[in-house]
């Protein structure tokens, strides 16, 4: 297993870089993978996952979508996600030997240069998934990631509180409403946040796992390159908040399940 370096001191560190967690040619094989997709899609010209990205993007942006639900369908894409030393580290940071993981949770992102509508704002992924508080997030990149392209960014935060959320639907670029939402925390928490702020410089093969009470975000990409990576969730499969509710986590866009368990926590949800 990769070397486990914690960000925080002590056991208990709500995240951890994980240094070499996954092959390196595992990372390149589904880089790879994702090239051939994009080629089957009508991509054309030079090698280069940037490259076909700009090209299909220029000719049929709508197309480029298409990709990631394929992606997620691969069987790197599996192997990435279910790669015995990533599956190690999440049982030993939640402290079972049973982990829940709903394959729903695990997602792949394409942040591309200057899309600053795509950017994803303060959050914490326990409303995104509502699996039991001990959960942790695994963010895997597959091309290098970091300030300079608006990598993930947590907070350093000495509680593990769950904050309120704004429900919101996405927005494209021109401001139309899409089909999905977002569960943001409001923006007079904010100023807490920023201070304590960092941003891991993650290559492909490391990893970023975190509690799913960690406030974090990953912003908008000035470039010069795109910023591809892949999120997967673990949690207890037998904590008993979980166990009572049948293991039932969040299946719709609108947030129900975490607005049942927590509705002191809606702040404002848009209908």
């Amino acid at each position: 297993m990769g070397s486990i370096r914690q960000l925080a001191t002590g056991p208990d560190a709500p995240y951890r870089t994980l240094r070499g967690i996954l092959p390196k040619a595992l990372m390149a094989e589904a880089a790879e993978t994702l090239c051939a997709l994009l080629r089957a899609l009508g991509a054309e010209g030079p090698d280069g996952l940037d490259a076909l990205v700009d090209n299909l993007a220029a000719r049929d942006r709508a197309r480029l979508g298409l990709a990631y639900d394929a992606f997620r369908d691969t069987e790197v894409f599996r192997r990435v996600i279910t790669a015995e030393p990533l599956v190690a580290a999440a049982r030993d940071m939640v402290g079972t030997a049973r982990l829940h993981s709903p394959f729903q949770h695990a997602v792949f992102r394409m942040d591309l240069v200057g899309e600053g509508w795509r950017g994803f704002g303060w959050h914490q992924d326990f409303p995104y998934n509502v699996l039991c508080r001990n959960s942790v997030t695994a963010w895997l990149p597959l091309t290098p990631s970091g300030a300079a392209n608006g990598g993930v960014q947590v907070a350093r935060l000495e509680t593990d509180e769950l904050y309120p959320v704004e429900i919101r639907f996405k927005r494209d670029a021109a401001g139309r409403k899409l089909s999905t939402r977002d569960a943001f925390i409001p923006e007079r928490y904010h100023a807490g946040f920023e201070p304590c702020a960092v941003t891991p410089e993650l290559a492909p093969g490391d990893g970023l796992m975190f509690r799913n009470t960690v406030v974090h975000r990953s912003g908008r990409n000035p470039g010069p390159r795109h910023r591809y990576s892949i999120q997967v969730r673990f949690g207890d499969l037998l904590a008993p908040e979980v166990v009572s509710r049948r293991w039932r986590h969040r299946h719709a866009d609108g947030f129900d399940t975490f607005a049942e368990l927590h509705p002191e926590l809606i702040a404002f949800k848009e209908d």
